[in-house]
């Protein structure tokens, strides 16, 4: 089968999981890559076609988008120009079903695959389901068309069923979360110390609730003098987190690392006794999917706390295999953490239990398998 996977761009270090269903799509078809940006392909090799899209912004286009600005999803399609060059592109190789991953990326694709009659697949991953998004009229009209004709709806957590309302469409709706390589990420124990280390790894954006996680954090050095939280990422509240470690005299207790490279990453990971991802819709609605990060938490064997936040209770069973708290719990949140500081049995079985789950239901196998599947029930 000839599939066209569509990005805005391939692939931010945010975006791993766009690359591995990728990779796992070009093992058993050929594939071709088509975006407006590549970067980081050092980081992520793939050897398949790529095309690209130039962003066309010239006085026809604005015209026209500023007249049929209430048609659904206008603002999210194609410019004229490059709706010609993928219609050619299209046909010259044949193309047989368009992958677009999230769903202004389908927006764009739709006018032309309607056109010509070619299939459309559509991934969501969790922004683009978020109501911070759909509440934007365009936005959500352009959705709905993009649903109604996809052959396949690819979906990372079940609650997207409710946000996307997917409810009619439940028949073409395919349940895939992220898988992780458990063989990449081992198992990884730390050595006998008085020091306890708190991992927090994710971009500093209210979802990931990192102020409220150094309040928490900040409330248990008193009775803990022996922690150290390290928070790697960067992103718009980075100057706020400093400002917050200062006010609250944790500089020689929480460690503000910025953004890093996957192995610098893991290398921080190996070395943590605890992860933590304190995550929550904001104000804005924009909410997580499943976090890869805490699933390569579990599968190195670290006990995660975390929130019933999204697709993140799909993986986490409070008690089982980590520990969840409501959303902006602070003190829910401490507490969790303040469990597992005390008991390093606890650390070591719920550890056990995240990497089983991981293997279990997890994989990047898994995944992989999966959505060939999905692709394989087009033909």
């Amino acid at each position: 089968m000839n599939i066209l996977v569509f990005n805005q761009s391939f692939f931010p270090l945010s975006e791993t999981f766009v690359h591995r269903q990728v990779l796992g799509l070009s093992r058993s078809h050929d594939v071709t890559m088509l975006t407006y940006r590549y970067e980081n392909e050092d980081k992520f090799p793939i050897a398949v076609k790529k095309e690209l899209l130039v962003h066309y912004r010239g006085f026809f286009d604005k015209l026209i988008t500023k007249v049929l600005r209430k048609v659904a999803g206008q603002g999210y399609k194609l410019s004229f120009q490059n709706r010609a060059l993928v219609a050619k592109l299209l046909q010259s190789r044949h193309i047989d079903v368009i992958h677009a991953h999230f769903g202004p990326s389908g927006i764009e694709m739709l006018p032309v695959a309607k056109k010509l009659g070619i299939p459309m697949v559509v991934s969501f991953h969790g922004i683009d389901a978020a109501p911070a998004m759909l509440n934007n009229q365009e936005y959500a009209d352009g959705i709905r068309e993009v649903i109604a004709y996809a052959k396949a709806v690819i979906i990372v957590s079940p609650h997207f069923m409710d946000t996307l309302g997917l409810q009619p469409f439940a028949g073409k709706v395919h349940l895939i979360p992220y898988g992780t390589d458990e063989r990449k990420f081992v198992p990884s124990h730390t050595p006998e110390r008085a020091k306890v280390v708190i991992q927090h790894v994710g971009r500093l954006v209210p979802k990931k609730g990192v102020p409220d996680l150094i309040q928490a954090f900040g409330a248990l050095c008193g009775r803990h003098p022996e922690l150290e939280l390290r928070i790697i990422g960067d992103g718009p509240e980075m100057e706020a987190c400093r400002e917050l470690v200062a006010r609250l005299n944790l500089g020689e207790k929480v460690v503000l690392l910025g953004s890093k490279a996957h192995e610098i990453v893991n290398q921080h990971m190996k070395d943590a006794d605890i992860y933590v991802l304190n995550s929550r819709t904001d104000d804005q609605g924009d909410m997580e999917g499943l976090p890869n990060s805490i699933l390569e938490a579990m599968s190195m064997e670290k006990p995660v706390v975390s929130t019933y936040h999204a697709g993140i209770p799909q993986a986490i069973q409070d008690g089982e295999n980590g520990l969840l708290v409501g959303e902006r719990d602070n003190e829910g949140l401490a507490a969790a953490l303040e469990k597992l500081i005390r008991d390093p049995d606890l650390r070591r079985r719920l550890g056990v239990a995240a990497r089983k789950t991981v293997v279990a239901h997890f994989s990047a196998d898994a995944m992989e398998t999966k959505i060939r599947s999905v692709f394989a029930g087009l033909s």
